[in-house]
């Protein structure tokens, strides 16, 4: 299977237009915000984001399962009994993540450091946020059914249009002098838009019906062993690359958290663009691999991997060398992250790089057993890391903590264990 095929072209042209968007708009967006909102409310909004996208683990990896099973058929009943399950599924444990938030919303100013004078306006805007999570959390399945479908470039033009028209209306917003509460606000009218927009094409365009008569528990059994993995991956990732959120909100205030989230910002941003390169492959290697086309699994991996980490080493590189100064020119030098831990952050990427890639085959593979044991190691050393290095290091001490803890476990696992079991199946198919 050659990666610069039609389908994969137009797979790859729309989702980095979706990407181009999504960098731009950060890059004029995140400065005005800034300016607008100033360090502790921004801190404020970027503590929310985090906090919702740990939200988002109450899925516990049946998304991840539910994209690589359907698809692999058409059958109208087939998808019907894996969607209806999973949406249902969805509903029961969005509902039980309720209490969690409310723990929190109760206890926010206990658990984070926030100035008297915006907690009221923290506690209004955390609802409005919680409530973005639920919408998109539930309508996620269907975008994820596009997906599946080799509808991508649907899901991404949808994108594109949500993203630009957000961003206008918060940019107008911020003009007029409104603050964290409105931003929210504008968040949620526009997910419950797009979400409608995304259920009413993907039933024109893909023949489902959710219904309690197609929720099956039993499927739901089946799809636990392979998801609860998946969710430990996620977990574990989600912690070691939002974690330090948390642990600089605690310790150290929401101001801090401003400039080291600004700083990580420059370089997720390339890690996204990076990584959607082989995440679109998804569907297409679990074909690949209910078919038993391991050595073509293999070249397909190898390809990818060399023309990601090419691109990585372009990229990192300029940020390497010109990072500060671009940080400079974007947010002005008041928001300047120190050189030495931008540059921690770069080399945290860079070999993220790598590991994603055969992260990626390997979900999609269903061989991520032993994978997820050591994202748990590595997202557990994360935490203990950051903040005992936090005590001495500060906020460069935090970033230690990351990257050590990557170095030392999926940093080298988890190609290692790719190799090693491609070649298990390959040598399988030839005997």
């Amino acid at each position: 299977m050659s990666i610069l095929n039609k389908k994969y072209i137009n797979k790859i042209v729309t989702t980095y237009l979706q990407m181009f968007v999504q960098i731009i708009i950060p890059l004029l967006l995140i400065p005005y915000m800034i300016e607008k909102l100033e360090s502790n409310l921004y801190g404020l909004w970027v503590l929310f984001s985090t906090i919702i996208g740990y939200f988002g683990l109450t899925g516990f990896g049946f998304g991840t399962t539910f994209l690589k099973e359907v698809s692999k058929q058409d059958d109208f009943k087939y998808i019907s009994r894996y969607l209806s399950s999973t949406l249902f599924f969805y509903l029961g444990i969005s509902t039980l993540a309720m209490l969690a938030f409310i723990y929190l919303f109760i206890n926010l100013e206990m658990i984070f450091t926030i100035p008297d004078v915006y907690i009221f306006e923290a506690k209004l805007s955390f609802i409005i946020f919680f409530l973005v999570f639920f919408i998109n959390f539930i309508s996620s399945l269907f975008g994820t059914l596009l997906f599946a479908k080799d509808m991508l470039h649907i899901q991404n033009y949808i994108s594109i249009v949500s993203s630009i028209f957000t961003a206008v209306c918060m940019s107008l917003a911020l003009y007029y002098g409104e603050r964290l509460i409105i931003l929210a606000l504008i968040n949620l009218f526009m997910s419950v838009g797009t979400s409608i927009v995304i259920y009413y094409i993907t039933s024109k365009n893909i023949s489902f019906s959710v219904s309690l008569k197609y929720f099956d528990v039993s499927l739901l059994k089946e799809m636990l062993k392979p998801s609860i993995h998946y969710f430990i991956i996620t977990a574990s990732a989600m912690i070691v690359l939002n974690s330090d959120n948390i642990v600089i909100s605690s310790y150290l205030g929401v101001g801090s958290l401003a400039v080291y989230a600004i700083g990580y910002k420059l370089v997720s941003m390339s890690q996204r663009l990076l990584f959607k390169i082989v995440d679109i492959m998804i569907p297409d290697i679990a074909q690949l691999d209910e078919k038993g086309k391991y050595i073509a699994i293999l070249k397909l991996h190898n390809k990818t991997l060399v023309v990601s980490l090419f691109l990585g080493l372009l990229g990192y590189g300029f940020l390497f060398i010109y990072g500060s100064t671009m940080l400079e020119w974007w947010v002005g030098t008041k928001y300047v992250l120190d050189e030495d831990i931008l540059r921690i952050f770069i080399t945290f990427g860079m070999l993220h790089v790598g590991v994603h890639v055969s992260a990626i085959f390997i979900v999609a593979m269903g061989l991520h057993r032993e994978t997820s044991y050591m994202t748990i190691l590595d997202a557990g050393l994360n935490v203990v890391l950051s903040i005992v290095l936090l005590k001495y290091y500060g906020l460069m001490g935090v970033a230690l903590g990351t990257l050590f803890a990557h170095l030392l476990t999926s940093a080298w696992f988890t190609s290692w264990w790719f190799y090693k079991q491609i070649n298990i199946k390959i040598n399988e198919n030839n005997s």
